[in-house]
């Protein structure tokens, strides 16, 4: 029996030390938090086994509301590096990454640095020209192709961590966006000139418009942001458009609601198909949205198919 006693004595012991050890060996990685889905994906996979990285938004979260619990406002002002999208887009965000920056956290927003272009109207950050810029930065794969390469110098400023390897893994994140955008490309070509026109739920596609030599005909939340609301006179207007020009689909996002889009649908008085796209969001783990690539690929496809009439 005493045997068997200090046989268990000495289990628990090692079990006790291997748990300490896994602890601190996790502890001991830098801390890199990202506020969307995008940038988490982002960073993940520049970052690799070398960082700890959090998300803060859930999938399917709307960035433009999205407001931290307490617990992940100290998770903030305990990291490394935050890295942020800016140009507006974290509305609810910014006292909480003011509080961090406050606390000597490095916060790093990407989006002034990727040549950030002007929004006709919305609550969107201003330029130093007056303009509205647009902060969906991410939906051109081109800009996400040059923000990994920016991701991993502010990991190794903020870290210490060495380059080498941040650098090869921004470079293949680099690479496979880059292709994500040609499979785009080659999915978009079979939309004819005449069809290539947007109707959007709010002013998100505005990048991915330009990159893939698609028209905006309008959105119905007027501007950069989903926390405005359209007016009746709005709506009608809008549907005007879609009936004069023949739209066949128009475009929800899956971080709102598709009620006002289904509300424009039933006002053009025809049969107008209501596709949803992700945009703001990845989506779920295992979905084909769930990584940068596969979101763009996906909405490259769900638009084809939308503005052909097969959706």
């Amino acid at each position: 029996m005493r045997r068997a006693l200090a046989l268990l004595v000495v289990v628990l012991s090692l079990v006790g030390l291997g748990a300490c050890g896994s602890s601190t060996s996790s502890s001991t990685r830098p801390t890199v938090v990202a506020t969307t889905t995008i940038l988490g994906d982002l960073v993940q996979r520049v970052g690799g086994d070398a960082v700890d990285v959090e998300v803060l938004m859930p999938p399917g979260a709307d960035p433009h509301e999205f407001e931290p619990s307490a617990a992940q406002a100290a998770r903030l002002r305990g990291a490394d590096l935050i890295v942020a999208n800016g140009l507006g887009l974290e509305e609810r965000l910014a006292s909480t990454l003011d509080a961090a920056r406050d606390d000597g956290v490095t916060v790093y927003e990407v989006g002034p640095d990727l040549d950030p272009q002007p929004l006709d109207a919305g609550l969107a950050e201003h330029g130093s020209d007056g303009h509205v810029l647009d902060p969906h930065v991410w939906l051109d794969p081109d800009r996400m192709a040059t923000a990994a390469g920016l991701v991993a110098a502010q990991i190794a400023q903020a870290t210490g961590l060495e380059r080498a390897g941040l650098d090869e893994r921004a470079a293949a994140y680099a690479e496979e966006a880059k292709a994500a955008g040609q499979r785009a490309d080659a999915i978009l070509a079979a939309v004819p000139a005449e069809r290539r026109m947007l109707v959007t739920n709010h002013d998100a596609l505005g990048y991915f418009a330009r990159r893939f030599g698609l028209g905006l005909l309008g959105t119905v939340i007027p501007g950069g942001s989903t926390l405005a609301e359209p007016s009746a006179a709005d709506l009608s207007r809008l549907a005007d458009d879609v009936r004069r020009t023949g739209t066949t689909a128009v475009f929800s996002e899956n971080t709102v609601s598709p009620r006002l889009m289904e509300a424009l649908a039933r006002e053009v008085g025809r049969s107008v198909a209501v596709v949803e796209l992700s945009t703001d969001s990845l989506g779920e783990e295992g979905s084909p949205t769930a990584t940068y690539a596969g979101m763009i690929e996906t909405d490259a496809r769900l638009i084809a198919d939308g503005l052909t009439g097969a959706a």
